[in-house]
């Protein structure tokens, strides 16, 4: 995590969210929640990829994807790109009822992707999970963070939470405090991409119509989803 500003809403607020889980080899399921809420997919790094024709799954990716996934050194960054933008283009070629690789993604004006015609999507990953977030017509954005015992969040929470949020978490029992911060960093995180801004719209994005959720993960593992009203 890094950035700067103020968060919006306090510790542990939000209502939760289930995401559905998914195997890359079983067709997506999209089947909608209610229209007030997000469809968000869970999918695990250790199961297998989707067994496709010639090239593999690479030829699912457009030659710019392709570019990006070889400039990650690492290969676990590498795997989670591949099989997020896999489980995106697979997810938006059963929506729009055709071949995965014929998919046009482009990206907004601060870098946000987006699919011309809808729906609106996020994904984000950490650790062995991979979410996909997508809505109908409202503007989405997911994040999930994997607890990390070396993570040093104390200077970042001092940068990004309010005084009153601080307070709230230094009240927690100290084990709990780096599971708070993250709480809060995945609901500002899904609050920022979901305005699609980046930090540059934090201020303003604080007084914008937002729902957010946290998320039901596995245990090690932190997450929201917000939607822009």
């Amino acid at each position: 995590p890094a950035g700067g500003g103020a968060m919006s809403h306090p510790l542990g607020a939000e209502p939760m969210l289930r995401p559905r889980p998914w195997r890359l080899q079983a067709p997506p399921p999209l089947a909608l929640p209610p229209c007030s809420e997000p469809l968000v997919l869970r999918l695990d790094c250790r199961d297998p990829l989707p067994a496709v024709p010639g090239e593999g799954v690479l030829a699912i990716l457009s030659s710019a994807e392709r570019e990006r996934l070889h400039a990650y050194r690492r290969p676990n960054d590498r795997d989670r790109f591949l099989r997020g933008r896999v489980g995106l283009r697979l997810l938006l070629a059963a929506w729009h009822g055709c071949p995965a690789a014929a998919m046009v993604i482009e990206s907004g004006a601060h870098g946000k992707p987006f699919c011309p015609g809808g729906p609106q999507f996020n994904v984000s990953h950490s650790g062995d999970l991979i979410l996909l977030a997508l809505h109908a017509c409202q503007r989405v954005g997911v994040d999930v963070e994997q607890l990390r015992p070396e993570l040093e969040w104390q200077p970042i929470a001092r940068r990004v939470l309010s005084e009153p949020q601080l307070q709230a978490l230094n009240k927690l029992p100290a084990p709990a405090r780096p599971e708070g911060f993250l709480t809060q960093w995945c609901a500002l995180e899904a609050e920022l991409k979901a305005a699609g801004t980046g930090f540059s719209g934090l201020k303003r994005e604080q007084n914008s119509a937002l729902r957010r959720w946290q998320l039901e993960l596995p245990a090690g593992y932190v997450g929201a989803v917000a939607i822009r009203l």
